[in-house]
């Protein structure tokens, strides 16, 4: 992660913090992207090409990868402190209005009293005074929330009703809220969550004590830590039955290098953590349908385009990604570069939104209404960086061959193993990291490639189904 590759309004602030925290940089920026990815939610949407209705929501799901004391948490809580102040805010003016509709509900209700009384005597013949009109009752307040941390589907489902705009689910471990969504009663989490990861959808939840719930807008952006190691083991049931998109949908997930460790002790650059914080405020704030177009009857939200020379780039980007790089992926990080279609775009939009929201002085709306150059220039730059990190996250899984080829030469040396046995031999044993056929012939493959192992093909027999190959041990291991 390169200082110039964040927009400039972020970019003291956020270095900064990485300064203070020797943390990596990608931390901290790939945190704020998926923060203001969920402040922008549905108020701002992008139409990605000329003419085409294909609409894309900018919220992003996030992950920092690193290992148990790489300053996962304190970056991205750090990051999360102008969200946090929104948060306390908006709970204050909450309290504020509920205060006052508790006031206005008892009014309420007492009014309703004196107008059922009234309609008592008036039905009876018995002469009233002044008529009385039926109150209008007071409207309970709705508290904004920005983020959630720990809820069930049903509860979030109201919050998102609440907040049409969209959520940001935060957790400092990932793994945690994994572990949640795998718990007996808890079978349909998952599913819930990786369908708000579109932004753009709607569900209805019937439940027997619940009743009906229906969910008008599904839009969640997902941010957390994750161990390597841990990590590891939801990459490898993605590579069979068990996949279902969720490690594809961490367009933004992170793994980069520990920062080097260095003394510091040194004041927060307050004028640069004043002015982001002023920024994320405006931005939270801000009516962004005035920089595009106002949702319609056709169009469910607010939308801009691309600047026409923003839009040539686009076109070009597209054109290569989907005939050069898509066509030479396979595997998991083909699934994961598909979904690159609509992160480049809300990258470019994100930092549209940003440039914008930065701007001292307003520009004149017709100028406000396309996504800039630079904007796109910058989510492209993003697009090639975040490969980078993918690649690396997915190269995890080379590591289970080695592993799993250690643990069965470890087996051999004991003698565990005797001249001539076969695969489903060494997976009866359900050894670490040999649990399966695919990872025993993985290993096998490793150690016949470094000659600790041969392969002998048995005597074909007559008819009947062919015997499996069998392995022979080099004694020189031993």
């Amino acid at each position: 992660m390169e200082p110039d590759m964040i927009p400039e309004p972020l970019r003291p602030w956020l270095a900064d913090i990485a300064y203070r925290m020797k943390c990596p940089l990608d931390f901290v920026a790939a945190g704020a992207v998926v923060m203001l990815s969920s402040l922008i939610g549905t108020r701002l949407t992008i139409k990605p090409k000329t003419r085409d209705d294909w609409t894309v929501v900018p919220n992003l799901w996030g992950a920092v990868v690193g290992g148990p004391s790489a300053m996962k948490s304190p970056a991205l809580n750090a990051v999360l402190k102008p969200l946090d102040r929104l948060e306390m805010t908006a709970r204050r003016e909450y309290e504020t209005a509920l205060n006052d509709f508790e006031r206005l509900q008892v009014e309420y209700e007492a009014q309703k009293k004196a107008y059922a009384s009234q309609a008592s005597k008036r039905h009876k013949g018995e002469a009233v005074g002044g008529s009385i009109a039926f109150p209008d009752e007071p409207v309970k307040p709705i508290e904004r929330r920005y983020k959630v941390n720990d809820t069930t589907i049903e509860k979030l489902a109201d919050l998102m009703n609440e907040n049409l705009t969209g959520l940001l689910l935060f957790r400092d471990e990932l793994t945690g809220l994994l572990a949640s969504w795998d718990r007996a009663g808890h079978e349909q989490d998952r599913a819930f969550h990786l369908e708000a990861w579109n932004g753009n959808g709607s569900l209805t939840i019937d439940r027997i004590g619940r009743g009906t719930t229906h969910v008008r807008v599904l839009c969640e952006s997902l941010l957390g830590g994750i161990q390597p190691a841990k990590l590891l083991g939801y990459l490898q049931a993605a590579t069979g039955y068990e996949n279902d998109g969720f490690v594809q949908r961490l367009q933004v997930a992170v793994y980069p290098d520990p920062e080097v460790w260095g003394y510091t002790d040194e004041h927060p650059d307050g004028l640069a953590r004043d002015k982001a914080f002023e920024l994320i405020q405006t931005i939270a704030h801000t009516d962004l349908s005035r920089i595009g177009y106002h949702a319609d009857e056709y169009n469910k939200f607010a939308y801009t385009r691309f600047h026409p020379h923003a839009q040539e780039l686009f076109k070009q980007w597209l054109t290569t990604w989907e005939t050069v790089v898509l066509p030479n992926e396979s595997g998991l990080l083909l699934e994961h570069f598909t979904k690159y279609r609509s992160l480049m775009p809300s990258l470019a939009l994100i930092f549209h939104v940003v440039n914008c929201a930065g701007q001292p002085h307003p520009q004149t709306e017709a100028a406000k209404q396309f996504v800039s150059v630079e904007a796109t220039q910058m989510s492209i730059d993003w697009c090639e960086y975040l490969m980078s990190h993918a690649r690396r996250i997915y190269g995890l899984l080379d590591t289970v061959t080695i592993e799993s080829a250690r643990e069965l030469l470890r087996h051999l040396k004991r003698g565990d193993l005797q001249d001539g046995f076969k695969v489903r031999d060494v997976a009866r044993m359900r050894w670490k990291y040999l649990t399966s056929t695919d990872q025993v012939e993985a290993a096998v493959l490793e150690l016949t490639s470094r000659h600790y192992l041969s392969e002998e093909q048995p005597a074909s027999s007559k008819g009947g189904r062919p015997e499996s190959p069998q392995y022979l041990i080099n004694p020189k291991m031993f």
